[in-house]
């Protein structure tokens, strides 16, 4: 577009300046946007990161765990074997009492003493394996249990961290637009600021450039006024007449010069 008057170059810059305005204005409320956002994306990420150091904690002691309920497992198969299962021990383990019970409360001769206590022996380490074995038992359920809690609590873990992820994510995407639109009205800004620095330079040459040739219009209208006056004067001088004070002073200028 080009601007010849001086009203024309006024009104691109007062509308490149109203322009610059609601330019800085929108700069301004993506700042503060972005200020708002960035505390509440820290936050976020801070979270989501707890809860995933919390997570990879509750697996370690879940692996743990499930390490220690294989390792009793392994033992207690091997005890099972010993005692040929479990209804074996446990009738191992009756036996055992009952014997106990009868060497204590009856009277027995040397040879029926004597044999009964090897039998207690023989049993004493079967019912020692199966006493060990549902030991070993009960810490394979407890193991598990605890393993199966923990990990229950990491899916419900991972789930919300999941959630978290997500917000930041979203959040992220919504903190880059605002950034890109940011950048985005500062090459703007400066775009509008240099096309009005230019719209001011050609304002100031065109309105000096119209201040002299008034000026120099103005010189030209005063000297046409002043030979008008001269001829005048000569006119009048020239058929006796009188002449006005003004006709004189431009007469006798002319002759000064």
């Amino acid at each position: 577009m080009i601007l010849e008057s001086l009203d024309e170059l006024a009104d691109e810059r007062d509308r490149l300046k109203e322009e610059e305005k609601t330019i800085l204005s929108s700069i301004d409320q993506i700042r503060t946007k972005l200020a708002k956002v960035r505390p509440e994306l820290q936050e976020l990420r801070k979270t989501r990161d707890e809860l995933n150091e919390t997570v990879r904690a509750l697996k370690k002691s879940r692996d743990e765990l499930r390490d220690s309920s294989r390792r009793s497992l392994v033992s207690l198969r091997e005890l099972v074997k010993l005692t040929r299962g479990t209804d074996e021990g446990s009738r191992a383990e009756k036996e055992f009492a009952d014997l106990e019970w009868k060497i204590q409360t009856s009277t027995l001769d040397k040879d029926e003493e004597k044999r009964l206590l090897n039998k207690v022996r023989l049993l004493e380490a079967k019912v020692g394996a199966h006493r060990k074995s549902r030991k070993l038992s009960d810490e394979v359920g407890k193991y598990r249990a605890e393993a199966d809690e923990i990990h229950n609590k990491i899916q419900e873990l991972a789930a919300q961290s999941q959630q978290y992820h997500l917000e930041v994510v979203s959040l992220s995407e919504g903190f880059d637009k605002l950034r890109q639109k940011q950048d985005e009205l500062r090459k703007a800004l400066g775009e509008v600021r240099a096309k009005s620095v230019e719209v001011g330079r050609k304002f100031t040459s065109l309105r000096n450039s119209t201040i002299q040739s008034e000026k120099a219009s103005q010189r030209d209208k005063e000297k046409a006024f002043k030979e008008n006056l001269k001829e005048t004067a000569k006119k009048k001088l020239d058929q006796r007449g009188k002449v006005s004070l003004e006709e004189l002073s431009a007469l006798m200028g002319d002759e000064d010069e």
